[in-house]
């Protein structure tokens, strides 16, 4: 079985995959001649795994409402089917708009799914596309 080794820093939104090596004496090598300390692993990956390389991770789809405020109004490990792997994403849901909710003082709220392994780096990660929706004036 092929792997290669991913050498990555930061968690959560800052997560990120510097590079991605052969070997693992490759990627540890890089690792010593980088001065940023933030080079903090190195993940091994299956290349073609049987089951989902994400899932084996221990990573989840989850669904969070969120309100303006920072509030959250529901959170939930939602089933992995095609659908809800097509379906990441950050929405505004208009609730003041909509006929069954206007005039009801309901407030209008942020529906994410997103990958995360546990509830509170889902909430964490849905609060930062929250705060950027904001500061881009897209949630006004």
């Amino acid at each position: 079985m092929k792997k290669v080794y991913a050498v990555s820093s930061g968690s959560y939104s800052d997560y990120r995959v510097n590079a991605i090596f052969s070997t693992k004496e490759l990627a540890e090598e890089f690792m010593r001649y980088i001065p940023d300390n933030d080079y903090n692993d190195i993940e091994e990956y299956e290349i073609d795994p049987s089951v989902p390389d994400i899932i084996k991770r221990g990573y989840a789809i989850w669904s969070v409402l969120m309100l303006r405020n920072g509030n959250v109004e529901c959170v939930e490990k939602i089933e992995t089917t095609p659908y809800s792997v097509e379906n990441i994403r950050h929405t505004i849901w208009w609730r003041t708009k909509a006929p069954a909710y206007k005039g009801k003082g309901i407030p209008d709220i942020l529906t994410s799914t997103v990958w995360a392994k546990t509830e509170k780096q889902a909430i964490k990660i849905v609060n930062e596309h929250r705060v950027q929706m904001i500061a881009n004036g897209e949630w006004k």
